[in-house]
Parts: C-alpha cells; sequence; structure tokens
C-alpha cells in the first residue's frame, strides 16, 4: 500500500470533488469518471453513489497530497502533467526553462 486515501478533491472539482478524488486516487482522467457517473445516474444508481461518496469520503487537501513522488508516478499521470505544463508553456504562462525544469522534475532528475 502507498499511503494514498481516497478523498474528495479540492482542486479538480465541479460539484462535491467525488469524481476528481477517485480520478485522482486511481491514476484516471476526472472527465472519464465524470463520465461515467452520469451515464450510471441515467441508469439508476448513479445518483446515489456521487451522493453517497460525498457523504463519507472526506476532503482532500488544497494541494496535492495525494500525488506520488515525483518520478515514481504512473506514466500517464507523468504525460498528463507534462500535457499541463506544455500547455501553459504554449500561452504563455510558463518559459522554457520552466517548462524543461518541470519535465526534469516529474522524470526524477
Amino acid at each position: 500500500m502507498d499511503g494514498r486515501q481516497l478523498t474528495r478533491s479540492q482542486t479538480d472539482k465541479r460539484i462535491a470533488g467525488v469524481c476528481g478524488g477517485l480520478g485522482d486516487y486511481f491514476g484516471i482522467d476526472p472527465t472519464l469518471v465524470r463520465i461515467g457517473a452520469v451515464v450510471l445516474a441515467f441508469m439508476g444508481p448513479g445518483l446515489l453513489a456521487y451522493i453517497v461518496l460525498w457523504i463519507v469520503l472526506p476532503k482532500g487537501t488544497a494541494g496535492v497530497a495525494n500525488a506520488p513522488p515525483p518520478g515514481t508516478g504512473l506514466p500517464w499521470q507523468t504525460s498528463s502533467a507534462v500535457r499541463i505544463a506544455e500547455d501553459r508553456f504554449a500561452r504563455g504562462e510558463i518559459t522554457a526553462e520552466d517548462l524543461q525544469r518541470i519535465r526534469n522534475d516529474l522524470q526524477g532528475g
């Protein structure tokens, strides 16, 4: 066990952070979890499950406390973080040096 806890996301939430927390915990895109939740809501148990998880799951911290240490993340988590940094670079929010530093930090080097 890696010591992570299933919590509601405080940084990636639309309603209560349940889908963002599930996505973070299982290492999948929260958008896919949200789509699954909507499909389940139309099929019956999804809305009830969401409300139960909203009540049961504790709030997460406002940072990335559940994220694994740099260099130990799953490949799709690392590539997602790099894509976010590349998007920020494309919008001019960070410099090329910042982008390279982020890539190096995520690779553990």
